[in-house]
């Protein structure tokens, strides 16, 4: 049996942009949004604060990751090769 996929693609603390070339900012609030749609029921959809200033949420879809998961891990555990 398969493992489900989480619903979130970013946790808490990671750093993402808004668009490619703009400033890294960090995930600080994540939270679900009922999504209307046409077609069929509505549905949840991820949104995301991060810490630039402002209260606006964004969709996953608008989000970039900002580090590799290499880029992203501490420099200490870099270093003893973990």
């Amino acid at each position: 049996m398969r493992r489900p996929q989480p619903f979130f693609k970013y946790v808490i603390g990671s750093f993402v942009k808004l668009a490619q070339g703009a400033p890294m900012q960090r995930v600080i609030w994540r939270g679900k949004q009922v999504v209307p749609n046409i077609i069929s029921q509505p549905h949840e959809a991820p949104v995301y604060r991060i810490d630039d200033g402002h209260w606006d949420c964004y969709y996953e879809h608008q989000l970039h990751p900002a580090l590799t998961r290499e880029e992203d891990m501490p420099a200490r555990r870099r270093r003893r090769g973990l």
